[in-house]
């Protein structure tokens, strides 16, 4: 039996009572029931609404934690429409951050209203060149038009998710443990914030997979210190790419020539 349908059986028990004039007795012990019942209905329902109740957000707290979204992360949104340069002044002056050389953390707004913890590095004008590639890093690229290339190779906005589902940490050549994301100024808002959200949900996947090898549980069904050695195992990273890397190409072998 149900909560609500034992409430109906107390209603019906009470309005019974209530036709009787020799009931006082009975009713003291159907008021204490009533206490009882809605005891019991406070205690089943607060499990259920406290997992939900993480800013109307469609993830649990555990997988927040994990995407690593958490309180003391600065929140902001931002304008994709701006030209590299631009936007990277903008991002500064909505966090009152102005470093370089390091990554800066952040909790960027979507529309969704849902948050995903990214990152950025200013370079340092300090005419230091940096040059090239980190190999672990599953390297994003969307065009204006917004079709998108994942380590260089095109694919789909939807394919995000299980492109890295698959490629994280599996093993096979190279273990892929980061992302970063890169648009054009013209790219779709719907498009860069797709990825966004794609991306994490990639990540999710995979982390589910380890939750149920490590623990066979679901990720919400976690404990706290469970949810942390998931963290040890794959960190969430997601980079922003708001200035150019500079790849220098080796010169060419110098031809000997025998006389």
């Amino acid at each position: 039996m149900t909560v609500k349908d034992g409430l109906k059986v107390l209603s019906v028990l009470f309005l019974t009572i209530n036709h009787n004039p020799n009931s006082m007795h009975l009713m003291k012990k159907m008021n204490f029931l009533y206490v009882l019942a809605f005891l019991f209905l406070f205690i089943e329902c607060s499990p259920k609404q406290a997992k939900n109740e993480v800013s109307n957000s469609k993830y649990c707290a555990n997988e927040l934690s994990l995407l690593s979204v958490s309180d003391s992360l600065k929140k902001i949104k931002i304008a994709y429409h701006l030209e590299e340069k631009q936007l990277l002044s903008s991002i500064e002056e909505k966090l009152g951050d102005d470093v370089c050389g390091e990554l800066v953390s952040f909790g960027l707004i979507l529309k969704s209203e849902d948050v995903v913890k990214v990152q950025y590095r200013k370079m340092c004008d300090d005419g230091m060149i940096l040059c090239g590639k980190r190999y672990w890093n599953a390297k994003m690229l969307l065009n204006e038009e917004g079709l998108l290339l994942i380590d260089y190779e095109l694919s789909s906005i939807d394919s995000v998710k299980h492109w890295l589902h698959q490629n994280l940490l599996n093993g096979k050549g190279v273990k892929f443990k980061e992302t970063s994301l890169k648009w054009e100024a013209k790219t779709p808002k719907d498009s860069i914030e797709k990825t966004f959200t794609a991306i994490m949900d990639g990540y999710l996947l995979k982390y589910e997979d380890l939750s149920q090898q490590f623990f066979s549980k679901k990720i919400c069904d976690l404990e706290t210190s469970q949810i942390n050695i998931l963290k040890e195992k794959l960190s969430f990273k997601l980079q922003l790419e708001l200035e150019e890397l500079i790849i220098i190409l080796p010169p060419p072998p110098i031809e000997v020539i025998e006389e």
